[in-house]
């Protein structure tokens, strides 16, 4: 498929913080260190930047659009958005302001912090207190509560347990897939940390069958991308990553806690509207990026993106590859190949969208891929999720 026509969008730039577990810095400061590389990688004049959209969600505090555009000095935005997570959906939403004419070069983030609501260690830092107003309809926002997600994900891995003979192996496999991928990114917070299945099975059981080593990795750290159309990407330096289809998807019951193994029918929904509007086929990918907010999650994209519902044990157990602790879907096609939420760290997905831009640029390091051409992008779980097919332009 070719790249031109008046509707391509394309991402030109990328830029991220220091990823840690303590960046001794403000949720605000790493937004703006992410925002400020992204611009700058694009190659885009700071005067151009005429759209911002970040993830400002109610479950956590995170960083509206105006401190950014204050703190950097941008001076000409006619678009900004307020997205809810995952990190794709400000993605998808900057790829439709540019590509409905709304703002001709948008930048796109997200920035996390490691607040006491996601991560027990945090608890006993003040600096980490997040504010009590947080509004949190599904009540999923504390990870480290007994009320928490965690115990949505064990009742939806259960059930596919009992339904599909899914074992403690399979979701093993994805998680030292992670693993072994970070130790390839330098950026990663696991990147010295290796991980093999006999580790994975020897740790201890949190909400049975997760571990803490199935759950994301909450880390300080934010992400960016800047976007414009194919056209305008032409007279930038960096090779493009063509958006060739991007979607949402929500369907069935919407409630993260209650109704957490609903997440596949809505996960089908933006896999079929991705397929139809590219005309592409996953067997033209050569990057999967697999959101693994949890690596239950992770399989269920899996089941989703391959169409092997109910069948993601023999799948996995088919493309693993036990010397090198590493997946391989048909034969040739790697799994996040970053690290992912699990061994990056958890941006909720963005290091999915910006590895896939380095896969396709070519600029990975000593983890790329040969003759990457077309990476899929999935992010989310229910109620909320996006996902995009991106080219090599």
């Amino acid at each position: 498929m070719t790249g031109g026509g008046p509707n391509k969008v394309a991402i030109v730039g990328i830029g991220q913080s220091t990823l840690s577990r303590d960046a001794g810095r403000s949720v605000g400061a790493l937004a703006l260190d992410a925002v400020r590389d992204a611009i700058l990688d694009s190659g885009v004049p700071r005067e151009k930047i005429d759209g911002v959209s970040g993830i400002y969600s109610t479950d956590q505090p995170t960083v509206w659009p105006g401190y950014v555009v204050e703190g950097l000095g941008l001076k000409n935005i006619v678009w900004s958005n307020c997205s809810s997570p995952p990190s794709a959906n400000t993605v998808t939403e900057g790829i439709l302001a540019v590509a409905g004419g709304a703002c001709d070069y948008a930048v796109c983030y997200h920035s996390k912090f490691r607040w006491d609501m996601v991560s027990g260690a945090a608890r006993k830092d003040p600096l980490r207190r997040s504010p009590r107003g947080a509004f949190d309809p599904a009540m999923n926002m504390p990870l480290v509560e007994s009320c928490g997600v965690p115990n949505g994900m064990f009742a939806a891995m259960q059930r596919h347990a009992h339904e599909f003979g899914t074992t403690r192996e399979h979701l093993g496999m994805i998680v030292v897939n992670n693993r072994n991928w970070a130790l390839e990114n330098e950026a990663a917070v696991f990147n010295d940390t290796p991980l093999t299945m006999e580790d994975y099975l020897a740790a201890p059981q949190i909400a049975p069958p997760l571990t803490a080593l199935d759950m994301d990795m909450p880390i300080d750290g934010a992400m960016a991308v800047v976007i414009t159309t194919a056209e305008r990407a032409a007279d930038l330096p960096n090779r493009p990553a063509i958006v060739e289809a991007s979607s949402n998807g929500l369907t069935g019951g919407t409630d993260f806690f209650f109704h957490a193994f609903d997440s596949y029918a809505a996960y089908r929904v933006l896999m079929d509207r991705l397929w139809n509007k590219s005309g592409l086929t996953i067997e033209d990918m050569d990057l999967v990026n697999i959101y693994d907010g949890f690596s239950s999650l992770a399989l269920e994209w899996i089941e989703a993106a391959f169409d092997v519902r109910g069948e993601a044990g023999g799948f996995l157990e088919d493309s693993w590859d036990a010397d090198a602790g590493k997946l391989t879907f048909l034969g040739r096609i790697p799994m996040s190949t970053h690290g992912g939420n699990l061994g990056e760290g958890r941006v909720q997905g963005f290091g999915h969208v910006l590895e896939a831009v380095r896969q396709l640029r070519g600029s990975a390091g000593k983890r790329q891929i040969d003759e990457a051409k077309l990476a899929l992008v999935v992010n989310g779980n229910n109620p909320v999720n996006a996902g995009m097919i991106l080219r090599a332009g």
